[in-house]
């Protein structure tokens, strides 16, 4: 697909964007794995006057990160656990990288929003909120921090392919538990948004 191929279907979609005050947001799998593409693709939408924006597990190099978040306008950053054993366990990677891009994102002043999926029994521990609520509160330039209640969407997916779900059974947090969250972080003097 080339860049025009894309600017095609965005295009169709300005008039919603401009009722909706939206834009174009680049997610995955990982967009960083395109970077060269993604960053073109990004500046084009950018030149066009569409609002931009990187959803991305920062887990990629810097320099990567770095070339697509200058042309996005909003960097949407998964933030799972700050634990970096936990995080290793859960994910099969080091959260090194991770955490390293977070700061210098925010070092070069990037708009941030850090989206933390509430995962009972794997990081929604009053430890694992704290070392969250810590860690972004020395950040700069991050403008909320969006909880994402864990669902079991992805179980059906993992039946559909014969596989079982490396996460066993488990129930989407509950809404008051999500609340109690949500006030830990504050408490650090952070904006939270919960859907």
């Amino acid at each position: 697909i080339t860049i025009e191929d894309l600017m095609v279907e965005v295009r169709k979609d300005a008039p919603f964007y401009k009722t909706s005050g939206g834009g174009v947001t680049v997610s995955g799998g990982e967009p960083l794995m395109q970077a060269e593409f993604t960053a073109a693709f990004l500046s084009q939408c950018q030149t066009e006057g569409f609002h931009t924006a990187l959803d991305t597990s920062g887990h990629a190099p810097w320099e990567s990160l770095q070339a697509v978040a200058a042309r996005a306008d909003l960097v949407l950053y998964d933030l799972k656990v700050i634990d970096p054993i936990a995080h290793e366990k859960h994910t099969g990677v080091s959260n090194d990288l991770i955490l390293n891009n977070l700061r210098s994102l925010d070092a070069a002043g990037a708009a941030i929003e850090i989206r933390m999926p509430i995962i009972p029994g794997l990081n929604d521990s009053d430890a694992d909120i704290d070392a969250a609520g810590e860690f972004v509160s020395g950040l700069d330039n991050v403008q909320g921090v969006r909880l994402l209640s864990y669902h079991r969407l992805a179980a059906a997916k993992h039946e559909r392919l014969g596989r079982a779900n490396p996460l066993g059974v488990i129930d989407s947090p509950s809404e008051g538990h999500i609340e109690k969250i949500a006030e830990r972080l504050a408490a650090f003097s952070l904006t939270v948004l919960t859907e």
